[in-house]
């Protein structure tokens, strides 16, 4: 028996709606309507989406992640709302440093040059800067591996982020350590916990089971977030990996040429 062309025609018709319902929402992060959840869902989700993304814009951050919030307790396998409010979480982070960070640049916050002093006397000079700054990024570097631990260890048990990189060049080894603390710390934690988990909604695997960010976006986040927490190597990651599902994107290609 012949199917009727009508039915044909419909089917297709259907299978097209889809393909263009899936394209959008990769494209632009929301679908208007979830087939998963009710049509009141739907509508509460596509509302405070849109509220989030107003009161971010408004940079009212906390308002936005409470939007953010609401909506992935209705859609909570929501990549795109998982890196929108890691985002958001990242701009408190930026907005409650003191002094203030810019966003533009990827600059150290506070610095200590402590390359020409002995290991106390490094401690010291980083605990003066703690005492200039409730919330902010403190960058401080030193030429010697007993002074770095020091540091750490001290900025570990006051309840900071720290985070220690090494680096060589020729025969001078160098340890610079970024300090995070107060709001801005908080908001960083956050946001990396938000990029991770988009990541970890939209991937892909090799042949060996490995799994690889299939989100660029959120990967670019990650990166600049991780280069800002010290966490440079981890950075180059993300942001090559961003610029491999992403091969156009030329701003992101110069950045990753100037710093490696």
């Amino acid at each position: 028996m012949k199917t009727p062309v009508i039915t044909i025609f419909v089917v297709c018709v259907l299978v097209a709606c889809l393909a263009l319902a899936f394209y959008n929402y990769r494209e632009h992060g929301a679908r208007p309507e979830d087939i998963t959840i009710s049509k009141h869902d739907a509508e509460k989700l596509k509302k405070t989406k849109l509220s989030g993304d107003e009161q971010a814009a408004l940079k009212n951050f906390e308002l936005a992640i409470e939007e953010y919030t609401k909506a992935l307790r209705v859609s909570p396998t929501d990549a795109f709302l998982y890196n929108d409010r890691g985002t958001a979480y990242y701009q408190l982070g930026l907005e409650n440093a003191n002094p203030p960070i810019s966003e533009d640049e990827l600059d150290y916050g506070l610095e200590v040059d402590a390359r020409l002093l002995e290991a106390s006397e490094s401690l010291a000079l980083v605990e003066e800067k703690l005492k200039e700054t409730n919330s902010g990024i403190i960058t401080a570097v030193v030429n010697n591996e007993a002074a770095s631990k020091q540091i750490q260890s001290k900025i570990l048990s006051l309840g900071h982020f720290v985070h220690a990189e090494e680096e060589s060049e020729d025969d001078d080894t160098e340890f610079w350590l970024t300090i995070i603390v107060g709001r801005t710390k908080e908001g960083f934690l956050n946001a990396q916990k938000d990029y991770l988990k988009a990541i970890d909604i939209k991937y892909v695997k090799d042949k060996e089971g490995r799994k690889y960010s299939n989100y660029s976006v959120a990967s670019r986040n990650l990166g600049t977030l991780y280069f800002r927490m010290g966490r440079k190597k981890e950075a180059m990651i993300q942001w090559r990996r961003a610029l491999e599902l992403e091969p156009t994107d030329e701003e992101l290609r110069e950045l990753i040429g100037s710093y490696e």
